[in-house]
């Protein structure tokens, strides 16, 4: 899992510009790359849960989407894709499901 600025994060910043991909990244794309990891955390804290599996691929993909998504079209997650807005809220229900369980709660 990636550490960056002493904090734990879902993706890296370099799995961001691979996934986008950004070539040559300036100081002002690095910061709106940053602060877009951690809009998806948020987004993803409350889609599945504050302590959500930040190794299990599905929530690693999810936060890559969102990021892709914001960064290219500079908008909200309601403007989405539909499919890709679909695989997003899939992912996020497998989890939750999943920490139920572990937790003996489903």
């Amino acid at each position: 899992m990636p550490i960056e600025d002493g904090k734990e994060k879902i993706v890296s910043i370099q799995d961001v510009y691979d996934f986008i991909p950004i070539d040559e990244p300036d100081e002002s794309i690095r910061r709106n790359v940053k602060r877009l990891i951690g809009t998806a955390d948020v987004y993803l804290k409350g889609a599945i849960a504050e302590n959500y599996p930040k190794d299990d691929y599905r929530a690693q993909q999810s936060a890559l989407l969102i990021i892709k998504e914001l960064y290219l079209n500079n908008s909200t997650t309601d403007s989405m894709n539909n499919n890709v807005k679909k695989l997003v809220d899939d992912f996020c229900l497998q989890l939750k499901q999943e920490m139920r369980r572990k937790n003996g709660q489903g």
